[in-house]
């Protein structure tokens, strides 16, 4: 397996309201994670479903050969759903309320995730390729902050009020003023 650093083009949004940026990722990958988001949903599938070791999941994923543990699988396990970078915002609306505290715990919440997608859950390592299909439609058309996602449409162009134009024009820096805050 092949390793090294992939630059990846992230679109960023302003708020013209509070100010904040927003970011629309590629549907395959996952906000302020290291690994994509079909990589930390296949680990977890291999791990949870189809109960194979944390040493065998990590060789796959170019962890060193000798490794019997993986701290990550299990970190992914308790986040699943419920961080805000790791599905987070849909734990309260497929029931995630508690980190999964154990493997049948996280494999329940495994599988919501994957039927959100469409997924249909399978024993067998057929499944697996089917998988990122579902994840990146869980990731599709979202706009990210450090703290929730959001659907894309709620952030459609129009058109701006007269006031909110003449706030714009005095806080955009110039040749002349640099703007209200640093660079």
């Amino acid at each position: 397996m092949e390793s090294g650093w992939i630059v990846v083009w992230v679109r960023r949004f302003l708020c013209l309201v509070c100010g904040h940026t927003m970011n629309r990722l590629p549907d395959w990958l996952h906000p302020w994670r290291w690994y994509a988001g079909t990589v930390i949903i296949e680990a977890l599938y291999r791990h949870l479903i189809l109960q194979e070791s944390a040493g065998s999941i990590g060789a796959r994923f170019g962890r060193p050969e000798g490794a019997t543990e993986w701290r990550s699988l299990r970190r992914w396990r308790k986040q699943l759903l419920i961080s805000p970078t790791l599905w987070g915002w849909l734990g309260p609306r497929l029931g995630a309320a508690n980190p999964a505290v154990n493997r049948d715990e996280g494999r329940i919440y495994l599988e919501r995730l994957l039927a959100e997608g469409g997924h249909v859950v399978r024993s067998g390592i057929l499944a697996v390729e089917e998988l990122s299909t579902s994840v990146r439609k869980t990731l599709r058309d979202l706009v990210h902050n450090r703290k929730t996602a959001w659907p894309l449409k709620h952030f459609l162009s129009g058109t701006l009020s007269a006031g909110l134009q003449a706030r714009l024009c005095r806080s955009i820096p110039t040749e002349k003023d640099s703007g209200p805050g640093p660079p």
